[in-house]
């Protein structure tokens, strides 16, 4: 075999590595493209509920603060931020506790307004 002729088929199977990491690289990339594109779709969903949580738990605040705005001795204080440590995989959990812990504070305030006894 000729040199030129060894050099040509080194050439040719650096040109056929260097083609099939090219399309490793370009379905890779198209892979990579989904699933971006799947995150991004999460990550506006995710902010929606944010968003609604957010403002569920602002109206529940507000309406806390309007049931005890009469009650004179009690220290209405700033609603607290949120707990950077919550399981965000309780959200749901934790929006149900929230609007139990509303429904008890209303009752109560309806009951103590009312004149009635706890059941």
């Amino acid at each position: 075999m000729t040199a030129g002729r060894e050099y040509k088929e080194v050439v040719a199977g650096i040109a056929a590595a260097a083609e099939a990491l090219r399309e490793r690289d370009r379905e890779r990339a198209a892979e990579l493209a989904r699933e971006l594109a799947g995150l991004s779709d999460e990550m506006h969903r995710a902010g929606e509920r944010a968003a609604l949580t957010r403002m569920a738990v602002e109206l529940h605040w507000e309406a806390a603060l309007d049931a005890l705005w009469t009650e004179s001795w009690l220290k209405l204080r700033p609603r607290p931020g949120p707990d950077p440590r919550a399981d965000t995989g309780r959200l749901a959990e934790l929006d149900a506790e929230v609007e139990r812990a509303a429904a008890e504070l209303q009752e109560a305030v309806r009951r103590r307004r009312f004149g009635l006894r706890r059941p």
